[in-house]
């Protein structure tokens, strides 16, 4: 398979693959062309799925995108009319590694153009088995506002406001969980010999308990996607490592870079 190399000089990421990217803009800021991600029934995907860590030790400062730590993954869109968590016409993904479920993403695009993916960007919190353990649950902060397909670069919102969550061991200690995100310029993505128009978004994932007897922490991470409203599917999902620092403790964890190389 032909390689070329893929640049993230933002994210300060570097990788080989079968797949392209183009970080320019690719058309005016607010130019939106179609905004209608229609997701197909049974519509398959293949992904080279890579673990993001820092960049040669540096304490949270850059990404680097492991290429020669990397699992093949295959989406496919089993409903397109699913009833779930209190939207109807949910699409439901699920990411399969061989035979086996790994993962699944649903979405919901309301009639404004906005594109809900649940629990997203929040999902890579639970890669802190700490923090998973002192809730007593791996997160789960629902419907996130991942994308305004219909708004301009530039525009920003508020994907899920603050929520709390009570830490089961320790009486009165909470977590908080937020999300603020940012409509970034339209990017062109090369699938094969395809060149697939994107919207991109930028989620910045905050979790934190407050300053208060058992000290300060607070973790956080960046997740851009990339979504394909002609395709009907996200060709890159990119979640930078995960930083938790504070008075208790400093440590990271990994991230994952999602490419799609092909799909039927």
């Amino acid at each position: 398979m032909k390689k070329l190399y893929l640049a993230l000089l933002a994210a300060g990421v570097a990788l080989i693959s079968s797949c392209s990217y183009n970080g320019a803009a690719t058309t005016p800021p607010g130019a939106t062309d179609s905004t209608l991600v229609t997701f197909k029934t049974q519509f398959t995907a293949n992904f080279d799925e890579f673990v993001v860590d820092t960049a040669h030790g540096n304490s949270g400062m850059g990404d680097t995108v492991l290429s020669d730590n990397r699992i093949s993954v295959q989406d496919i869109v089993v409903d397109t009319g699913l009833t779930y968590k209190g939207y109807s016409h949910v699409a439901k993904v699920v990411t399969m590694q061989g035979s086996l479920a790994i993962d699944s993403d649903f979405y919901y695009q309301d009639p404004s153009g906005d594109l809900y993916r649940y629990n997203f960007g929040f999902k890579i919190l639970n890669s802190y088995a700490v923090l998973v353990a002192a809730i007593g649950a791996p997160v789960d902060q629902g419907w996130i506002l991942a994308a305004r397909m219909k708004s301009a670069s530039g525009t920003t919102w508020i994907a899920k406001q603050e929520d709390s969550i009570a830490v089961t061991f320790i009486n009165g200690l909470y977590v908080h969980f937020s999300s603020s995100a940012q409509m970034l310029a339209d990017t062109t993505i090369i699938v094969g010999t395809q060149s697939l128009k994107c919207r991109h978004a930028r989620h910045h994932v905050i979790a934190s308990v407050p300053q208060g007897q058992y000290g300060h922490e607070a973790g956080d991470a960046y997740v851009d996607t990339y979504v394909c409203p002609a395709l009907g599917a996200v060709p890159i999902d990119f979640y930078h490592h995960v930083v938790l620092a504070g008075s208790l403790t400093t440590s990271q964890a990994q991230g994952k870079f999602k490419l799609m190389t092909s799909h039927n």
